[in-house]
């Protein structure tokens, strides 16, 4: 809760007051009786509705040489610290990058990794002549498949050929 102007404006009068008293006495060399209690700057801003401010908002209010020092090495430090994340992060993406290229160019990941399993799997003599048998009619399973579909592939497709006394052309028609 705020504080009025006016209790404000009657804290620091009271302050002024008590600090003029001081002064006259000490000027009239008076120093009988106990002297006045000037009251400090922290209970003036108790009296006036300050207390309900953090320790932290009134320690930086009491010293702002620190806060301004504390602030001006946060502006020389912030930008190495968040430059040296940047950086990082940097690498990390060159790095993931490289590892992409290199495994464009490495080429048959896949087949390479079957390979080097069957290696390792078959070190036997015997095992590697028994896959390499399988390998070998696997593929000339592909073969007459593929060579059955072309010739499925021509029996449907019409031609048409042209002779001319110099060449012979053959049109596929689809």
């Amino acid at each position: 809760m705020k504080p009025s102007l006016e209790d404000e404006r009657r804290a620091l009068l009271e302050q002024i007051e008590a600090s003029r008293a001081v002064y006259r006495r000490m000027l009239a060399g008076d120093d009988a009786g106990p002297a006045p209690v000037v009251p400090s700057e922290r209970s003036v801003r108790r009296a006036q509705g300050d207390a309900g401010r953090g320790r932290a908002i009134q320690w930086m209010m009491d010293h702002p040489l620190w806060v301004a020092g504390g602030v001006a090495l946060l502006v020389l430090v912030a930008p190495r610290v968040l430059g040296a994340g940047r950086q990082a992060a940097r690498r990390r993406k060159q790095a993931k990058r490289r590892e992409r290229e290199y495994e464009r160019e490495s080429g048959g990941g896949t087949a390479r990794a079957l390979v080097t399993a069957a290696v390792l799997l078959l070190r036997d003599p015997a095992r590697m002549r028994a896959a390499i048998r399988y390998g070998q009619m696997a593929w000339g399973w592909i073969r007459e498949r593929r060579s059955a579909k072309a010739a499925k592939a021509a029996k449907t497709q019409k031609t048409i050929t042209t002779v001319t006394p110099d060449t012979r052309v053959t049109t596929r028609l689809h």
